[in-house]
């Protein structure tokens, strides 16, 4: 079966249900639909919002999308098919060991026009792995459609313990019961980074702060707010991925943007995010600092941006960030989808 064919199936019109995705607020869930295939894949649909405080705060965010949606859509879908077609009781952990989001062809995807933002996502489930029914870990593959056509894939490596075996490796892991989110101070207390620099608008999407050049470097702390209505949808105990990514991507284009704020206005445009892959070696503490260390390798009209997340002296994630040159805004056609 093709992926227009799962689609004709699939129901647009209503979210799903909040525990599904892992969400708790009603306008933080853009799954609406999921079914098995014939070929033993999934197709899971998606609303894109037609805006959003985050999703769509990235310089010309009326005109793109931002692949950190997608990327959340889907781990929603990937969330949606291990509770509802791979047997993941609903008490369970979801645990990341690598995470990858890339775009196809031009890192400019237009948005869809207004009144549709029909996203059709098919997941395809590698290297189960199982101790008697339950399964333990997966790799998920999903291919991202709009309007019939593929715009991205991601794959995730996941694994499902137990809520009791999370906690309990939570506390072996740290010799300490590990804070909740909804206990710390809101930030860190160092200085944001531009949000001009960092492709960012509302300084509550920034995520990074007390930037310096050192060593032919970029550095920076990670600084994510507590309260962010994505990041912290619920009260957690560590940092989540998507921050992580959220932050890599900042630092890659705060690593290549222009010094001077004249060189900025100068520029032809924002740099473009295309792919970014996070290998995670541990959690992100919430209750020590985090260095941010950026190295950038040029090729021509793209960068390779190595972005390295280290506490206490040893790395917690590492990002490949691949990032294009300025290309001229697209223009929203008809036959694309948005809205939600």
């Amino acid at each position: 079966m093709t992926p227009t064919e799962g689609e004709r199936r699939l129901r647009f019109d209503r979210p799903l249900e909040r525990s599904l995705v892992h969400r708790h607020a009603d306008d933080e869930v853009f799954v609406t639909d999921h079914v098995a295939l014939e070929d033993g894949r999934f197709a899971v649909a998606a609303r894109l919002p037609s805006a959003h405080r985050y999703f769509h705060d990235g310089p010309g965010a009326s005109a793109r999308v931002d692949p950190m949606l997608l990327l959340e859509c889907s781990r929603q879908a990937g969330t949606v098919v291990a509770h509802r077609h791979l047997g993941v009781p609903t008490d369970t952990a979801f645990l990341i060991a690598e995470w990858s989001v890339a775009l196809d062809g031009a890192t400019a995807l237009p948005l869809p026009r207004p009144g549709s933002g029909e996203l059709t996502m098919v997941i395809e489930v590698q290297d189960a792995k199982q101790r008697g029914e339950a399964l333990l870990g997966a790799t998920l593959m999903t291919e991202l459609y709009l309007a019939g056509r593929r715009v991205a894939s991601s794959t995730v490596v996941a694994g499902y313990p137990s809520r009791a075996g999370y906690k309990s490796f939570r506390t072996r892991q740290r010799s300490s019961v590990a804070p909740l989110s909804d206990a710390m101070p809101p930030r860190g207390g160092g200085t944001p980074a531009d949000g001009r620099r960092v492709g960012r608008a509302r300084e509550e999407n920034v995520v990074l702060a007390s930037v310096r050049r050192t060593g032919g470097r970029t550095v920076a702390e990670l600084d994510v707010p507590v309260a962010h209505p994505v990041f912290y949808d619920h009260p957690l105990d560590h940092v989540p991925a998507t921050a992580l990514l959220e932050a890599a991507r900042q630092a890659a284009l705060l690593a290549i943007a222009p010094e001077t704020a004249e060189e900025t206005a100068a520029a032809a445009g924002p740099w473009q995010v295309s792919a970014v892959h996070a290998r995670f070696e541990r959690f992100v503490e919430l209750d020590g600092p985090t260095e941010v260390s950026v190295r950038v390798e040029q090729a021509g009209d793209s960068r390779s941006v190595h972005v390295l997340f280290e506490q206490d002296g040893a790395t917690a994630c590492a990002c490949e960030v691949t990032v294009r040159a300025p290309a001229a805004a697209p223009v929203p056609t008809t036959t694309a989808s948005g809205g939600r």
